[in-house]
């Protein structure tokens, strides 16, 4: 009888332990991702100083806000590749190498800050909870139609050029369930702006952005 319930005792023993230990060999599984991001983020835009070809003129922008929309698709898990349309009005103090009625020498301004980009996010799977993220970009930054900040003359003619553009940020996110996720990330974003001849600009204008948003998948 003693040897009987020994037996039976080292039998359910193994068991246990060769069902944990399969348990522990299995991996984890993960939900299918979804094959496209839709997005949108507002952020915090630095302001920055640089002169400008075309005019002579020297912009001295202030802070603003910044509006940005994406479009991604996954292309493996964690990875998205994705479109970036961004919009900013900015203050600027306009100081003019030109005599003219409208700003003579130096004025309070506004401008426009338009950005098109392409973009790969990348990072830790998707899913509920948090996980840290990583974005290089590259694309256009249009600066354009400066006008009064007072009575909204225009200062420039024409629409602006399209300067080259490329950068890289990172954050975390948090994901509320499969198909949507906050998150909150900084960016560096260097503007190849065709500088005046009359003044040297020491860097390259870079738009340091910090903001943040949600995206949702389908």
């Amino acid at each position: 009888m003693l040897r009987r319930t020994a037996c039976s005792m080292f039998l359910a023993i193994a068991t246990a332990h060769a069902s944990q230990a399969q348990i522990g060999r299995q991996r984890p599984t993960y939900q299918a991702e979804p094959g496209y991001w839709v997005g949108l983020s507002i952020g915090y835009l630095e302001g920055i100083t640089t002169s400008d070809e075309a005019t002579g003129a020297i912009w001295q922008f202030g802070y603003t806000s910044q509006l940005r929309a994406t479009l991604e698709k996954t292309v493996s898990p964690g990875v998205t590749l994705g479109v970036i349309a961004g919009y900013a009005t900015a203050p600027l103090t306009y100081q003019s190498a030109q005599i003219s009625s409208v700003c003579p020498g130096s004025c309070l301004a506004n401008a426009d800050i338009t950005q098109y980009m392409a973009f790969v996010r990348g990072g830790g799977r998707t899913g509920t909870g948090f996980r840290g993220t990583y974005n290089a970009e590259g694309g256009v930054t249009q600066f354009s139609k400066f006008r009064d900040r007072t009575t909204h003359s225009p200062l420039t003619a024409g629409s602006g050029s399209y300067d080259f553009t490329f950068g890289f940020g990172g954050g975390f996110a948090y994901g509320m369930n499969r198909m949507s996720e906050l998150y909150i990330e900084q960016s560096y974003d260097f503007v190849f702006h065709k500088q005046s001849s009359s003044s040297t600009n020491q860097t390259v204008p870079r738009l340091l952005t910090f903001r943040g948003g949600f995206r949702i998948g389908f």
